[in-house]
């Protein structure tokens, strides 16, 4: 799955022609469009927008071993992304009820021969957000939600769900991540002041070369403490699915977190994961994350500091113990792409522990500064690649600027150095740096 970048400003994404990856997701895109259109012809609000971005990419020293396979092979890797993604919006109230609905197109491209893992050169449109809802009840006793379609869901920060698009190979854009909803979706939503109730059945829309099938239903309840300052979560997942994700067919997924925000000068995040399917999979992840500004600088510094896990399988025993990441999303650099580097080359959030030590600084109400620090560590050498016995796995430093000229436009520069450690020696023969760059420009006309 791409990465739901977003920036400053709000990265979404592009637009054109593309027949959809089945009949049965175009008939819930197109039902939810003509409910839209029926329910809402005299909308009491109507809101439109466009998105669009584009970015240059370079890799220096990108492949895994240091020798060239032949020499007409440059070990350097350059592409462009483009996006472009209108949107339309309306809701109108009815009594005490109030009907919604959104739709979305996107059209995204790659170009300027872009590595193979990041799916070569191509092109796609399809629709996003297609979908309709209705909503009552008020914030004293109570609101209740129900909607469905091509819908966009996150669970909790984005941790386990909240990426339900595949980009990249055929469709191009995979970093852009233009598309983030659900093929399908229904959503129950319950909240109040305190609580909040949230029933959901999703099945992912995955790329057609990794298409699994995947389709998850949910229950999870939040308590805000009063004063809301402590959120305490709890979800339980079933999955089915197959092929690559076989083993999350049948599985069960048990999640708890805590998000404390004490004032505006420090938070304190944790979440743990359980995935049981038996000896098909056997696994946990979690991690905790502390963040701190201090007060009275001229800049406004903020500290950040992250410890994460993801089991990796143990090859002395029966069961599977590797840790299936899921749909996560991106929150903000670092999240859930660990890495400018690593994030999007070699790790994903499974058999790995990851410390982050990051650096912001707000220079101004439209530039903000970043340093990020990462150290990655294997949980089990052994599944990693034949002949690794080294935990020991990388090290990367990005360096990130968020620039904001107008309401509308957002740039961000990024350079990044990754050093491969013991493990990616053992395993591709790896010991040259990994060096990164990137400009980004994004559009959001909302």
């Amino acid at each position: 799955s791409g990465r739901s970048r977003c920036g400053p400003a709000s990265l979404n994404r592009i637009m054109a022609r593309r027949v959809f990856s089945s009949r049965a997701s175009s008939a819930v895109a197109l039902l939810s469009l003509v409910c839209t259109q029926a329910v809402l012809a005299e909308p009491d609000a109507l809101d439109w927008g466009l998105n669009a971005g584009a970015g240059a990419f370079s890799f220096r020293n990108s492949l895994y071993a240091d020798r060239q396979p032949d020499p007409s092979v440059d070990l350097g890797d350059r592409w462009t992304e483009f996006y472009v993604k209108p949107w339309l919006a309306a809701e109108h109230t009815t009594g005490s009820a109030t009907v919604f609905g959104r739709a979305s197109y996107a059209y995204t491209i790659t170009a300027s021969d872009s590595p193979d893992m990041f799916g070569g050169d191509a092109s796609s449109g399809d629709f996003d957000d297609a979908y309709i809802g209705v909503r009552f009840g008020n914030p004293e006793t109570g609101t209740w939600k129900f909607a469905g379609g091509r819908y966009p869901f996150e669970l909790g920060n984005g941790f386990l769900i909240s990426d339900g698009y595949g980009d990249g190979g055929e469709r191009g854009a995979l970093w852009s991540n233009a598309r983030k909803a659900f093929g399908r979706a229904a959503h129950v939503q319950y909240r109040n002041a305190r609580h909040r109730f949230d029933a959901f059945h999703l099945q992912r829309n995955d790329r057609p070369e990794f298409d699994a099938d995947t389709r998850i239903t949910g229950v999870s309840y939040d308590w805000t403490a009063p004063g809301r300052a402590l959120t305490l979560g709890a979800s339980v997942l079933a999955l089915s699915s197959r092929e690559y994700r076989a083993a999350l067919d049948g599985a069960r997924i048990y999640n708890l977190r805590a998000y404390l925000l004490e004032d505006e000068h420090y938070s304190i995040n944790a979440e743990i994961v359980r995935e049981d399917n038996g000896s098909q999979l056997d696994a946990t992840a979690g991690y905790v994350h502390g963040t701190y500004t201090m007060p009275g600088a001229g800049w406004p510094l903020t500290l950040e500091y992250r410890y994460a896990f993801f089991e990796g399988d143990d090859p002395s025993t029966p069961a599977n113990e590797a840790y299936n990441p899921l749909f996560p999303g991106f929150q903000d650099w670092g999240t859930w792409f660990q890495g400018e580097i690593a994030g999007g080359w070699f790790l994903s959030n499974s058999n790995m522990r990851s410390h982050m030590l990051r650096l912001t600084a707000k220079v101004s109400d439209s530039l903000r500064l970043g340093l990020s620090l990462f150290d990655f560590t294997l949980d089990q050498p052994g599944s990693y690649a034949t002949g690794v016995t080294s935990r020991d796995l990388a090290r990367e430093i990005d360096l990130i600027a968020d620039w904001s000229p107008t309401d509308y436009l957002s740039i961000t520069f990024t350079l990044a150095n990754g050093k491969p450690d013991t493990a990616l020696e053992e395993a591709f023969e790896r010991t040259s740096n990994f060096r990164y760059g990137m400009i980004y420009v994004s559009l959001a006309y909302d």
